[in-house]
């Protein structure tokens, strides 16, 4: 698997839109956070229960916590395990955080947020 990188990734924070939480309105991330995972930016899997997941990848989700371990079960991402990803103002589920199982993996956490659970406001706004 191939991930690619935005050069702000260090500092970012600096993007041209903002993620909001739909719930709430809280900053989830910023758009230089955007990571390109086996070519896109936007995924769409379905749950085991059979659930359509549309989420955008991030490297980095200021906004979002992850409480307890993480699972390899089910993981839409080889390599890597997965735990359920909340808003940190109002705890809302976001997503998920996916963490590297082997040390080497690149990156080494990453998240996915549900389309349908944020909205984006160009910065300038």
């Amino acid at each position: 698997m191939i991930f690619h990188f935005n050069a702000l990734d260090v500092i970012g924070g600096n993007g041209s839109k903002v993620y909001l939480c739909i719930f709430c309105g809280g900053l989830i991330a910023h758009s230089d956070r955007s990571l390109i995972l086996k070519g896109n930016k936007r995924h769409l899997f379905i749950n085991p229960s059979g659930i359509n997941c549309d989420f955008y990848t991030f490297s980095a989700c200021p906004g979002v916590i992850a409480p307890g371990p993480a699972t390899e079960a089910h993981s839409w991402f080889s390599g890597y395990g997965w735990k359920m990803a909340f808003c940190r103002q109002c705890r809302q589920h976001m997503g998920w955080q996916y963490n590297a199982v082997l040390k080497s993996a690149v990156p080494a956490v990453f998240w996915g947020i549900l389309v349908e659970h944020v909205i984006t406001k160009e910065t300038s706004e």
